[in-house]
């Protein structure tokens, strides 16, 4: 079901928000470079200090494998959600790997504690890993002076929270993604469903009404050509009208006038030699009510002309305080006529509910009733 034609401006302006918001945020690709840089960057961080502390070439190579493991756990595992039960075993092969180098002789971390800090509270339950964010923090910290303690303890509380958020950033940016594509695709589908309705609406009423006067204007050529012109003259006005209304269609915009649209369907049931009594008792109709009401109307007299046998076709709009109603009634109906399954009824009951009015149609014997009342404030 579509939205109704007033709200369809509101609806532009939610999915220029959605697709803001889409584009506000990295795609998943760019994601995971960031991630690689943020990693990457601590991990050289801590590389480019350990070089510099000249430990030694077996110290060295000791810190610097342990920063290649981090940063290859980190990386391979820590960059998306972990699982709770092997994220337990991962954390652990990332805490004990932090621990050797201080053990065995004395090495001072600057920024790959953040990678253990941020993953307690990936892993651990919502109290527990703060606690542990906050002792991870604090025993980095330990042994310094206080204005390098208080350095390492910055650099691992903020590199823990980014590393924290990358994760979460990644599913993020593959949902949003996905919410993109599917948006699109709801948007393609709707468009489809409303240019399919309104040619059906608009086109089945002026091709009936194009086949009807050109029956007419066959009947009167041979004994009253005058005549037989100025139906063909109508012929051209009606496709005229229907041009406009399949250009409407394709721009997605159309407003009708009600009384313009109840004068030709009168004209178009006279010609079909169906005698109309028409009862129009309204104030001033809002655009986007007169227009749901003129493709009622239109849609009606196509089912009058296509589906019955009638001879006599009553149209009555009232407005009666803030609803307005309209009545179709019409004989020499059968069974087609009145099946609500058909695509007509469906379309009209629909733009009907969608201005928050109510419709129903019913058969009587051979009489069909349409009726349908609208808010109009």
């Amino acid at each position: 079901m579509t939205l109704p034609y007033y709200s369809r401006a509101a609806l532009v302006c939610v999915r220029g928000l959605k697709m803001a918001a889409v584009l506000a945020m990295p795609p998943a690709s760019r994601t995971t470079r960031t991630i690689l840089v943020i990693v990457g960057g601590l991990s050289s961080i801590e590389l480019a200090h350990a070089l510099l502390l000249h430990q030694g070439i077996t110290r060295s190579a000791v810190v610097v494998a342990v920063i290649g493991a981090l940063c290859a756990i980190q990386l391979s595992y820590f960059s998306r959600r972990p699982a709770p039960l092997t994220g337990y075993t991962a954390l652990a092969v990332q805490a004990a790997l932090l621990a050797v180098p201080p053990m065995l002789f004395g090495h001072t971390w600057v920024a790959v504690t953040g990678f253990l800090a941020g993953n307690t509270l990936l892993v651990l339950p919502k109290v527990a890993g703060w606690i542990a964010f906050a002792a991870v923090a604090l025993a980095a910290a330990l042994g310094h002076g206080a204005t390098e303690a208080a350095l390492i303890f910055v650099t691992t509380v903020l590199a823990g929270f980014v590393v924290h958020g990358l994760p979460w950033l990644a599913a993020l940016a593959v949902k949003i993604e996905q919410a993109c594509s599917d948006v699109a695709r709801d948007a393609v589908a709707e468009e489809r469903v409303r240019v399919s309705r309104d040619l059906h609406d608009l086109l089945g009423y002026g091709l009936s009404a194009i086949k009807l006067k050109s029956e007419l204007t066959h009947r009167l050529l041979p004994d009253n050509p005058e005549l037989a012109r100025e139906t063909l003259r109508e012929i051209v006005d009606i496709t005229r009208h229907t041009l406009v209304d399949v250009r409407s269609v394709a721009l997605g915009y159309r407003l009708m006038s009600v009384q313009e649209s109840f004068s030709s369907a009168q004209a178009v049931l006279a010609s079909a030699n169906v005698a109309v009594r028409m009862d129009l008792d309204h104030g001033d109709i809002p655009e986007p009510v007169a227009t749901v009401l003129s493709t009622v109307l239109r849609e009606s007299v196509t089912n009058v002309l296509r589906h019955s046998k009638a001879e006599q076709c009553d149209i009555s709009l009232r407005q009666s305080g803030n609803v307005v109603v309209l009545d179709i009634v019409n004989d020499g109906a059968g069974q087609e006529e009145g099946r609500s399954s058909g695509s007509g009824v469906r379309n009209m009951t629909e733009r009907v509910q969608e201005i928050g009015g109510l419709f129903s149609s019913r058969l009587d014997g051979d009489r069909f009733h349409l009726h349908a009342s609208i808010p109009v404030a």
